[in-house]
């Protein structure tokens, strides 16, 4: 399969992908303006659309919606609701900017001075990515914080922290972006 097939692939599946991170995060604007609305009602319907379950989650933080006794926690569907949709946006963001990485890279497939990766735009791009991923760990860890202040210690609640790594690697890769593109105007200047 061909370069340009490859790139069209990744465009449209990052395409879809971004449309419906941000649609998810329409929906979830909703639920938070439904938790503060109808705070009660509304985590009893969601633990029982899941079955029975009290555990909800989203892009690895994960809160007990419902005390030991089953009762709906207000502050914990709240909660759940704004990470929600910052992780949401942080996905759809990253969807975004892996679309118009490989866009530029479609438009400079048919270059002929080579410049193609290294451009300060790209280089902002996979900067961006990497901070996003970092920030989805990040806004669940703050969630964690909150939700122990506000709900007290006895609230169930996890994050995964992979996102950190990710987001550090991406960072890293992205630094040596930089380089090339600080050796690619370098030679641009010699030639």
């Amino acid at each position: 399969m061909g370069i340009r097939k490859w790139n069209r692939g990744i465009r449209a599946v990052s395409r879809i992908a971004e449309i419906i991170y941000f649609a998810l995060a329409a929906a979830v604007v909703v639920l938070a303006v439904a938790s503060v609305v109808r705070p009660d009602t509304l985590g009893g319907m969601i633990i029982l659309s899941n079955g029975g379950d009290v555990s909800v989650g989203t892009n690895g933080f994960e809160i007990a919606i419902a005390d030991r006794d089953g009762n709906a926690i207000p502050a914990a569907v709240t909660l759940i609701a704004v990470v929600g949709i910052v992780t949401m946006l942080c996905m759809a963001m990253i969807f975004r900017n892996i679309r118009l990485i490989f866009a530029a890279a479609e438009q400079g497939a048919c270059r002929t001075d080579g410049a193609l990766i290294f451009t300060p735009a790209i280089v902002r791009m996979v900067r961006e990515i990497g901070t996003f991923c970092m920030a989805i760990p990040v806004a669940g860890f703050a969630a964690l914080a909150a939700g122990r202040l506000i709900i007290g210690p006895g609230l169930g609640a996890s994050v995964q922290l992979h996102g950190l790594a990710i987001g550090f690697a991406v960072l890293c890769l992205s630094r040596f972006f930089a380089y090339g593109a600080e050796l690619e105007h370098e030679v641009e200047g010699l030639v």
